[in-house]
């Protein structure tokens, strides 16, 4: 782990002003730049970078959420909330409701330091000015990508999600030269033989995708991905619940959403009173069947 090293490891001098640094500020560094971190510690950028690297991170933006990650492990109490199974036996009522209180608040925490803001605006071009969008997304990814996917219609975009197993890797290989089509792929592991086949699928139609998972590596999707969108979550298959990561993917998309609205701000609101136009005035949902005659009586 980042904090254990950042105290077990041997610092050169100008490592050590570092790493004083983030020891005493480490929920500021996580929003810092490499800029403005070199600044703060009078270190050169190559140096901080460099050791980044030295503590197992890819580099300096790794680095910061991987932290992140870390800090968002402990509660207010600064007991460390495990996310696979966060209550512990024997738990009490109040106990529970306040860990998975703390629990999401530090999942949107990490989330939110951890944001590219980049790679929100290039996901969210790719899907606000296309004509289609494909969505994907199998287990509890599905009912994230379902909320998602009821955003979208609301504002009047032309989406498509299939929720049963075998339809979503089955689509035309036939592509519309007159559609603008793009497809968004949810999966918190990447790891899947269904993950590959709708990404073989959208490869072969060349349709570009956004990508989001939680996978520190996921290779070589991330490759063939337009934008890859990646929470920070270190939850493992043996978990209660998708608790954090839930949490984190509905928080990233929902600021997706919203970076699409904003793209069109005034016809997507013109579509949005539309849509609730049309769902308050309805009295019933067949409206357009004829009323039941009245029962003759005599």
């Amino acid at each position: 782990m980042i904090l254990e090293k950042l105290s077990g490891e041997k610092f050169t001098a100008s490592e050590k002003q570092v790493v004083d640094f983030i020891q005493q500020y480490p929920r500021v560094v996580i929003n810092l730049s490499l800029e403005e971190l070199a600044a703060e510690t009078f270190v050169s950028q190559a140096s901080i970078i460099r050791l980044s690297k030295k503590l197992g991170a890819k580099g300096f933006a790794d680095f910061k959420i991987q932290l992140a990650a870390e800090l968002s492990t402990f509660a207010q109490d600064e007991k460390e909330i495990p996310v696979d199974i966060p209550i512990p036996e024997g738990c009490t009522t109040p106990d529970i409701a306040r860990t998975f209180y703390n629990l999401s608040r530090q999942a949107l925490d990490t989330t939110l330091h951890a944001l590219d803001v980049i790679a929100l605006q290039k996901a969210a071009t790719l899907l606000a000015y296309a004509d289609f969008i494909h969505l994907y997304g199998r287990g509890e990814s599905l009912i994230v990508a379902e909320d998602f996917h009821y955003k979208l219609l609301r504002i009047g975009m032309h989406s498509q999600l299939e929720t049963l197993n075998g339809f979503q890797e089955a689509r035309s290989r036939i592509p519309n030269p007159r559609l603008k089509e793009a497809a968004l792929v949810i999966s918190q592991y990447c790891n899947s033989r269904q993950v590959h086949y709708v990404i073989d699928e959208l490869m072969s139609a060349g349709i570009p995708f956004v990508l989001l998972t939680a996978a520190e590596n996921p290779w070589p999707y991330n490759k063939y991905a337009a934008v890859t969108l990646r929470i920070s979550c270190s939850e493992s298959r043996y978990k209660m619940g998708s608790f954090a990561s839930r949490t984190a993917m509905l928080f990233l998309l929902d600021c997706l959403y919203g970076e699409i609205f904003s793209r069109q701000y005034e016809r997507n609101k013109d579509n949005l009173a539309a849509f609730s136009k049309r769902k308050t005035e309805r009295d019933y949902y067949y409206t357009f069947l004829p009323e039941k005659p009245a029962e003759d009586l005599t």
